[in-house]
């Protein structure tokens, strides 16, 4: 007997505006450079509850566009940063979802220095 590999759709399926951000916000805090993905204030800067600010998601007939604010740490190139974090937003959401996105724009709002790390 064969396998079938088919799936069968018997409805429709909705992905949350707040479950793309989520996956938006862990794909940028896991590039090597980005403190955060917030707006707000160093005094949250390293909190882990701020995972899903500073990012904004529209969804559209399947096609997601972002725009995310990130924190980087001073002396790295920030268009290297910028494009891994586009890549790897880009890549977390696609290969979860059948979501296509059209765009990751990546807003660099602050510089960290070495001091304000401590």
């Amino acid at each position: 007997m064969s396998e079938q590999n088919d799936i069968i759709e018997i409805g429709e399926i909705k992905i949350s505006d707040d479950v793309v951000i989520t996956m938006a916000g862990i794909a940028t805090s896991n590039v090597k450079g980005v403190y955060s993905a917030q707006s707000e204030g160093l005094g949250n800067l390293f909190s882990k509850n701020s995972i899903k600010k500073g990012i904004k998601v529209e969804i559209n007939n399947d096609t997601v566009t972002l725009d995310i604010n990130i924190n980087v740490e001073y002396g790295l190139n920030i268009a290297e940063i910028s494009k891994e974090v586009q890549a790897s937003v880009k890549n977390e959401i696609e290969s979860m979802t059948d979501l296509t996105v059209s765009a990751v724009n990546v807003n660099v709002i602050n510089i960290i220095l070495e001091k304000d790390k401590q």
